[in-house]
């Protein structure tokens, strides 16, 4: 991992990952002038890293980027206490990968300290300790607050870890939760807080939950909890929900609500705890609207190794959102999401086919620094609307195929919108798989049972005519997971070749779908069709699961093809066939 974010830093805005490890307790100096705050980037004016060097970051460049005796002794930021002192190297004896003498009491090399000394204000001029979290709401007449923290825990010495807690929110009153701000814990694991609303009507009633109690997040209570109500994210200080909205929470609103933490611990540290989460606020005195936030993107990614800039995108179409939105809605911020690969990501809005605009546009993307676009005017979206957001990654010095989940290692390509009256709009999620639109495939079945000219509906049931009569075509021609028959391959080739509902994305789509199908027939359908599917034409797989199978398709026509999928299924699905036969 090391060497990859060394050739990473030579062209992003986040080295100092690298670099931290260069210099004595790179990764725990302090910010000056904001409480619980690291200033990750040691050598530079951002406090994230990248762009112009600070003092120290000057002298350091100068040194060879290295700690050495000479930088050890030098006073970079003329505060009359020499580098060493200030990084706990006080004898500059310090070596790469040891530990300092010193390991408490660290202050900022390049930053005159204490911040507010008169002598210090000159050369701290470029640093605003003013530019902290700032949000109205949180001094208004009553607002209260309460802080939902996970419990003490120790942090698994692996790249990436998640869980989920299940809380209750205040019910003593109807309130508006209008701005929450992050506890974090421990800052060198905790990347990422989301707090999803749940909807205690709904069709999936919460199971195997408790409140209060950390455990693994699982597909059944996401699909229960939906509505993203809080998040943060390094270079996140807080929100602060637009004047007109609020989300509705208490007696009629959201009671329960699951808080999901990702954590990165990229040093894979045995040692490390956390209890980090978030603090809301609420208020009796409810705005004029209720809020909810649109997710729009992409579910399905494969980003080839050694790519600079590989593009991805995700719509919510118009077919989909003239269905989704009764009226119109009124967008008040817009939020990007990648992840470390992630470089560039745009938001675009269409009406009729003509654009209209860029909503949110992060020409240079950093997932430690994340930037939220507020609109103190609304952009109205109507229904037919077309939304479109665009990833931008950057794959040079990865060996293998980046597929999308929550980890640091692995990708997102999504976009979340703030927006209000929140009855106008319903599941607002809005996303595509490849280039299906997933609300004709999951929210309007009935509306839209042909997809890409395959009548999905009746090709998912089994016991429809049409498929039987496939169903029978194929198993009397080919044999499942055996080697391609010449008569097999014939008919593939003559008829199968022109079904639209096995080849495409709606092909890709049901191959996916079989993996986790108990349908023992179906499977074996599949394993016939796909005993002369050509190597070269492999389906790239998407569940992270199966990244360690070793790739053998790397080089397909493709693009970024795999035969993980196949090859996983393969084996699962001949197990099961071997077992009812």
């Amino acid at each position: 991992m090391r060497g990859l974010i060394a050739v990473l830093c030579l062209s992003t805005v986040w080295g100092y990952r690298h670099f931290q490890d260069e210099i004595p307790n790179g990764g725990n100096v302090p910010h000056p002038c904001m409480a619980n705050y690291i200033w990750k980037g040691v050598g530079h004016l951002n406090p994230l890293g990248g762009g112009d060097r600070n003092p120290f970051g000057l002298e350091f460049k100068n040194a060879g980027m290295t700690w050495t005796k000479a930088l050890c002794e030098m006073d970079s930021d003329g505060d009359g206490i020499t580098n060493g002192e200030e990084l706990g190297d006080p004898d500059c004896v310090w070596t790469k990968g040891n530990t300092p003498t010193a390991t408490t009491g660290i202050s900022h090399p390049g930053v005159c300290t204490p911040y507010s000394d008169p002598l210090c204000q000159a050369s701290n001029s470029w640093i605003d300790c003013n530019a902290g979290f700032q949000c109205d709401a949180l001094s208004d007449v009553g607002t209260k607050s309460i802080t939902v923290r996970f419990p003490e825990m120790a942090v698994p010495p692996t790249s990436t870890s998640s869980y989920c807690m299940l809380l209750d929110l205040p019910t003593d009153g109807d309130y508006h939760l209008v701005a929450n701000t992050p506890y974090i814990n421990n800052e060198e694991v905790t990347h990422q807080i989301l707090l999803y609303a749940c909807d205690e009507k709904a069709a999936t009633p919460i199971m195997d939950f408790s409140v209060n109690t950390t455990q693994s997040c699982s597909s059944a209570i996401h699909q229960t909890c939906t509505v993203l109500i809080g998040k943060w994210s390094d270079g996140l200080n807080g929100e602060c929900l637009h004047k007109d909205f609020g989300f509705r929470i208490g007696q009629n609103g959201f009671k329960k609500a699951l808080m999901q933490i990702h954590r990165h611990n990229h040093k894979l540290r045995s040692d490390f705890t956390d209890s980090s989460g978030m603090t809301l606020y609420y208020t009796a005195n409810r705005r004029l609207n209720d809020a909810n936030i649109m997710t729009i993107g992409q579910q399905y990614l494969a980003i080839p190794p050694g790519e600079a800039a590989y593009q991805v995108e995700g719509s919510c179409s118009a077919d989909c959102s003239s269905r989704k939105i009764s009226s119109t809605v009124y967008i008040t911020r817009a939020y990007n999401h990648m992840h470390y690969l992630g470089r560039k990501q745009r938001i675009e809005q269409y009406r009729n086919g003509v654009k209209l605009r860029v909503i949110a546009d992060d020409n240079v993307f950093s997932s430690d620094s994340s930037v939220t676009h507020d609109f103190h005017d609304p952009i109205e979206l109507r229904p037919g609307d077309e939304l479109k957001t665009t990833c931008t990654f950057n794959s040079i010095g990865k060996t293998e195929t980046t597929f999308q989940g929550n980890g640091n290692s692995d990708e997102a390509c999504l976009s979340f919108l703030a927006f209000y009256p929140a009855e106008n709009m319903k599941m607002p999620s809005c996303v595509q798989w490849k280039g299906i639109d997933m609300c004709k495939w999951t929210d309007y079945r009935e509306e839209f049972s042909v997809i890409d000219g395959c009548n999905v509906r009746s090709f998912q049931n089994t016991t429809h005519p049409d498929f039987q009569d496939l169903y029978h075509n194929v198993m009397d021609t080919c044999r499942p997971f055996m080697s391609c028959l010449k008569e097999c391959k014939e008919y593939t080739e003559k008829v199968l070749s022109k079904n639209a509902c096995l080849i495409g994305d709606v092909g890709d789509m049901f191959r996916k779908l079989t993996k986790s199908s108990p349908d023992v027939e179906y499977t074996k359908f599949w394993g016939s069709i796909d005993s002369c599917k050509p190597r070269k034409s492999c389906l790239c797989e998407t569940e992270s699961e199966t990244k360690n199978i070793p790739n053998q398709c790397l080089n397909s026509t493709g693009g970024a093809g795999s035969v993980r999928a196949s090859t996983f299924a393969f084996i699962l699905s001949l197990l099961v066939y071997l077992l009812t036969v």
